[in-house]
């Protein structure tokens, strides 16, 4: 966020020209264009309401409820197109033309695993490469209009994973892989739900971006809980409901945006024009050397403004935020998004060891989310404020605290799926799981504690590489953990989670040793 001594200021419009005063002129100038456009005798037409930042806050949050829900509705379905088409050229090599044997056998289980893993990854790796690009782009022609952009990209890369299912004897499934190249353009849902944040913090005050990031968050999580049972619904009719479902509901939204281009979301950024450096220009509306502060919004003055220049030059290099108790939590913050990736291998573990179907298998995902979003809500607000207000202690460690306990919670979940040998079992460590993850909210507070303000920006840059990093690393990962266990056997079949187990154990320690100096 721009500080006030960079805070970029609103150009004046063209009809406020102080350059061309006549003896004609009005002595006072007009307000407004279209007070402009009635003093010159012309009618101007009424202009359009912009939206508020109440109307973005609402429309990004079901934007992002929506894309979820097109994301995660056709996952459980798209599972099981993958799954009938490489157990039908499984058998099929085997001279079985007529019907489909058990399609849970392990090469069968492998080969699924080996698609869908990798294809999370390639789907994800666009994002990362030109999110940054767009970004810059966004600042340029608009938020609305990259938005639209990735929407385009994504609707392309959701008709080519359509059209290889739709063809598998002509377009071998593998090649599901370069469905991620078409989110090249526009970079996909990592553009879509940046895009939303910054319209968001465009139009709200600072006091009231807490909240509208709290939609946002409920959005997510209620797109947990709502899509997967709506994808196992349609999954006992057809499959291909919920499959071709969501290239048509990416349509429509894409449509519903460029409808909404300027009532709804704002249709391009303002026309700014930069205000000069308070390190090396003084205020002139002031004629003084007193400046703003833009940590705290106090003045400051000439003396504190000559000192300016031997902080600059300590904030150039990385030594005075990157201590070892922030790299360490950079760490954690890589393990936790690595193990986060378990999640469609749940699936399939649930579906292999206890013979059940995707569409009973996938209830243990919303299970979290509504679990999560009770814990997000009601129990750490409620444990935060015991913590500072009755035991009295500093917020830095009340957040260590409930960090510690939801590392542990994950951990424990962890390790009870990977025991489990009844389906309750795996009940048990989901639940567990779901009271963890929580853990990067109360885990960022924490790490920005540690830190200066003037050098949260760099640390957020840094947390979001770290965790797109473990996005992609993830999928592999998991994947040749289920195919070793599935080559195992027996109790090893839920490898994938004794990994996480490992990870989240490497997490709390890291929570446990760390502190803010």
């Amino acid at each position: 966020m721009l500080g006030a001594e960079n805070r970029p200021r609103r150009a004046f419009p063209a009809w406020h020209d102080h350059g061309k005063d006549t003896e004609e002129s009005p002595l006072l100038l007009p307000t407004s264009p279209s007070d402009a456009a009635r003093s010159s005798g012309t009618a101007s037409p009424r202009p359009r309401a912009a939206p508020t930042h109440l109307t973005v806050t609402l429309a990004a949050s079901a934007l992002i409820l929506i894309l979820d829900v097109v994301a995660s509705v056709p996952m459980t379905p798209r599972l099981v197109i993958f799954e009938q088409i490489i157990c039908r050229t499984y058998y099929r090599a085997w001279g079985r033309d007529d019907a489909m044997g058990d399609c849970k056998v392990a090469p069968v289980q492998a080969e699924l695993a080996l698609v869908n893993g990798w294809k999370e990854t390639f789907d994800t790796v666009p994002g990362i490469l030109v999110s940054i690009p767009y970004g810059i782009l966004a600042d340029h022609i608009g938020r609305t209009n990259v938005l639209m952009l990735a929407l385009f990209g994504t609707l392309l890369s959701e008709c080519w994973i359509a059209v290889v299912c739709w063809l598998p004897q002509t377009l071998p499934l593998r090649s599901l892989w370069l469905s991620g190249a078409f989110q090249l353009i526009g970079g996909g849902g990592a553009t879509m739900t940046s895009m939303c944040y910054t319209m968001i913090a465009d139009m709200c005050a600072p006091q009231q971006r807490t909240a509208a990031f709290s939609y946002v968050h409920a959005a997510v999580l209620l797109s947990e809980m709502v899509s997967i049972p709506l994808g196992s619904a349609f999954l006992s009719i057809n499959p291909w409901i919920p499959v071709l479902g969501s290239v048509g509901a990416l349509a429509a939204t894409l449509i519903v945006v460029v409808l909404s281009f300027g009532r709804f979301l704002p249709s391009s950024p303002a026309k700014y024009q930069s205000i000069p450096d308070n390190d090396t220009e003084s205020n002139v509306n002031d004629g003084t050397d007193t400046h703003i502060n833009s940590e705290n919004g106090s003045a400051t003055s000439s003396l504190d403004h000559q000192q300016k220049p031997a902080v600059s030059k300590r904030t150039r290099g990385f030594g005075p935020w990157l201590s070892k108790d922030v790299f360490l939590m950079l760490v954690a913050f890589f393990c936790c998004q690595l193990s986060r990736q378990f999640s469609s291998v749940l699936l399939q573990f649930s579906s292999f060891k206890f013979h059940w179907d995707y569409a009973k298998a996938s209830y243990l995902l919303p299970l979290r989310a509504g679990i999560n979003l009770v814990v997000l809500f009601y129990v750490v607000p409620k444990l935060l404020q015991y913590l500072t207000g009755k035991r009295g202690l500093v917020q830095w460690k009340a957040d260590k605290y409930v960090t510690f306990i939801s590392s542990v919670c994950l951990t424990i979940g962890s390790i009870l799926i990977f025991l489990s040998s009844h389906p309750l079992g795996a009940v048990i460590g989901q639940s567990f799981i779901a009271l963890g993850f929580t853990f990067t909210v109360t885990a960022r507070s924490l790490l920005t504690a540690m830190v200066e303000p003037r050098y949260v920006s760099l640390l957020y840059t840094s947390v979001t590489s770290v965790t797109y990093a473990g996005l992609v690393v993830g999928g592999p990962v998991f994947a040749a953990a289920f195919q070793w266990g599935l080559k195992i056997g027996g109790i090893w079949i839920g490898m994938p989670f004794l990994v996480t187990t490992a990870l989240f154990l490497i997490i709390t320690v890291i929570v446990y040793v760390v502190r803010v100096n």
